[in-house]
């Protein structure tokens, strides 16, 4: 039979680092304790020497049993600053913690280790989250939610390029043969006639390099210290930038610091009266194929139609007088090929407008690529400031020699009524 004391030694724990442990190891050990003495106990009884020895034994049992719930008492009382006792903020009642119910039943407890009465003692507090007032603790999750932007795909639609080298003096030039002026005079010729003579020429372009870019300006500290929301500011600079290419892809005017974009590059369909029943929009890219092709095939195969998704869905939507979806034989299940042509979703094109050609004749540079920098501008500097910035160089060029492969419809509405007449 051991003591407590006895036993701590022979699990080498002092007295200090028992103290200082919690009711729950305090309460593992009693138990292991209580386990050792019981088996000790019951080879005592089953010799029987010395009736002596036996009530030695169950004096240290009950020692040992009243030192446990001393000592694990001490340690909730100790404990116990955590659950203080919470008011309730509305009614300014105070609510039972398990605190205030052990100071109220500790005359019984009391008698409970010295064994002066077998009372039961009934903790009526229920002890939940509740308990401790302003918890701030969760489980944080380690990423930021996402802002939704239009699809962005007009870079991946076209080649990309990049350039590089110096004296470029921020322009692209380029030679065409000048159709214009081109005439193929070849004939079939007589026995000593002269031969036709044809002409060529050609003519040299130039095409501005323009930058695109956005800033924000932030703290030292807030790129120092939040480094997961830093990282998020640099990730929308770069969406913003990408954003804006996209739409000057798509409705760049060429004025100005704008890119020469895809609609103002092409020209525009001039439709024709085919007297096309209830023509629809899968009639329309039928006849741009046709009017790009009928004079150039050997060159061009167009290839894709830009459309802005309420025209998509106008033009999957097609039913007939018995309410019936209108699905020609030349289109695919899903509706996103026509003719071979596959229907790009783009929402910077205009509603009620599309654009369509040969992807292959029209191309992106790009100089210096995607730039992310950091700096101080202005006071930044003694601010303990600084912008991030992201920027890049591009042209986009459709050569003029390829433009007649590629057509606009300005208004699909007229366009419709035209081919239907």
């Amino acid at each position: 039979m051991k003591t407590i004391k006895q036993f701590l030694e022979s699990k080498d724990i002092s007295q200090e680092d028992f103290d200082a442990m919690s009711a729950e190891q305090k309460a593992a050990l009693y138990n292991e304790l209580s386990k050792l003495n019981a088996t000790a106990f019951a080879d005592l009884q089953a010799k029987a020497d010395k009736v002596e020895a036996v009530e030695a034994a169950l004096k240290i049992m009950a020692d040992n049993q009243a030192e446990s719930l001393k000592s694990i008492m001490l340690t909730i009382e100790k404990q116990g600053l955590a659950l203080a006792k919470v008011t309730n903020k509305e009614t300014g009642e105070s609510r039972l913690t398990v605190k205030s119910q052990i100071s109220e039943n500790m005359a019984t407890i009391k008698n409970l280790a010295n064994k002066v009465d077998s009372t039961d003692v009934e903790i009526k507090a229920l002890t939940n989250v509740a308990s401790v007032d302003s918890n701030t603790w969760a489980y944080n999750l380690p990423d930021v939610g996402q802002l939704g932007t239009r699809q962005i795909n007009m870079e991946e639609l076209f080649p990309s390029i990049t350039i590089g080298g110096v004296n470029i003096n921020k322009a692209i030039t380029y030679w065409d043969w000048d159709e214009a002026t081109i005439a193929r005079a070849a004939d079939m010729v007589a026995e000593g006639d002269v031969f036709p003579e044809s002409t060529a020429k050609w003519k040299q372009y130039t095409l501005p390099i323009q930058k695109v870019g956005d800033t924000i300006p932030v703290t030292e500290e807030f790129m120092e210290d939040e480094s997961m929301f830093a990282s998020e500011l640099e990730l929308f600079l770069a969406t913003n930038v990408a954003l804006k290419v996209d739409d000057q892809i798509v409705n760049g005017d060429g004025t100005g610091n704008n890119l020469l974009g895809l609609n103002a590059s092409i020209p525009a369909y001039v439709p024709v009266a085919s007297g096309i029943l209830d023509a629809s929009i899968y009639d329309l890219i039928v006849k741009l194929i046709e009017d790009i092709t009928t004079l150039r095939g050997s060159k061009y195969r167009p290839n894709f139609v830009v459309m802005n998704i309420a025209d998509i869905n106008k033009m999957k939507l097609k039913k007939d007088a018995n309410n019936n979806y209108v699905m020609p034989p030349f289109v695919s299940r899903d509706g996103n090929v026509v003719a071979g042509i596959t229907v790009v979703e783009n929402n910077a094109q205009t509603a009620n407008t599309l654009a369509i050609g040969d992807q292959r004749f029209a191309k992106l540079y790009s100089a210096a690529g995607f730039t992310l920098s950091r700096g101080t501008v202005d006071a930044q500097f003694t601010s303990d400031m600084m912008t991030l910035k992201v920027r890049r160089r591009m042209a986009f060029l459709i050569r003029e020699v390829d433009k007649t492969g590629f057509r606009q419809v300005t208004s699909i509405s007229a366009a419709l009524t035209t081919l239907a007449s």
